[in-house]
């Protein structure tokens, strides 16, 4: 999966398939893909698992294997920059009371309401901790605005493997091509505005949330 696909670029530039083969962009989107989730994910590490609210209590009870992040009121992200957001994207560690720490199999998440279920429950005695990135934008479906930011920085890249190093001007006996030299920037500063978005509301909502406090 993929935060956007090849066919998104070829629709949204003057590329073709001529020019860059489309197994060539889908390689791109992935390098495309690495940066956006730097600038739009925020990531916790090892956050305590412990009681959040009267519907999250995250008990530890060798009953209950259902538990929430602190950020159960933002979207879980893509940690590991595959363009999904899976069981692979969140980490879970028991500590016992000797200081033994076990990584736990995590079977299921719910990325919209920072939800994860583990494959077994932990016993009384034993701490918990998680780490996971989260987003103001739901990069699983993915959002429309993170799918232009993705399309966007992706052209970015692939006119920077058609003109960067190359001569802006080519001449074939009476015929003469010119490249735009500007295009790499051009779709970069497309994407930065959109991510700009993105962040800007996150801003907002954190705001928001230190007023309410």
């Amino acid at each position: 999966m993929a935060f956007c696909t090849s066919t998104d670029i070829l629709l949204l530039t003057n590329i073709s398939v001529s020019d860059i083969s489309a197994n060539d962009i889908t390689s791109i989107i992935s390098h495309a893909t690495v940066e956006l989730n730097r600038l739009i994910n925020t990531k916790v590490s090892r956050e305590r698992v412990d009681y959040i609210d009267s519907t999250r209590k995250n008990s530890i009870d060798s009953s209950n294997t259902t538990f929430y992040v602190k950020n159960w009121d933002k979207y879980l992200a893509d940690m590991n920059n595959d363009g999904s957001v899976s069981t692979s994207d969140i980490t879970v560690y028991q500590v016992d009371s000797d200081g033994v720490e076990t990584t736990l199999t995590v079977s299921s998440i719910t990325h919209n309401s920072g939800k994860f279920v583990l494959s077994s429950a932990p016993s009384p005695g034993v701490r918990l901790y998680v780490t996971y990135e989260y987003a103001f934008k739901d990069v699983s479906t993915p959002d429309n605005l993170v799918k232009l930011a993705c399309t966007y920085l992706t052209a970015s890249y692939c006119y920077g493997k058609l003109n960067i190093g190359m001569s802006p001007n080519l001449r074939f006996g009476n015929q003469s091509i010119q490249r735009d030299m500007k295009s790499p920037e051009f779709y970069r500063q497309m994407a930065i505005s959109l991510i700009n978005s993105i962040n800007n509301e996150m801003y907002s909502s954190s705001d928001s949330e230190r007023a309410m406090k």
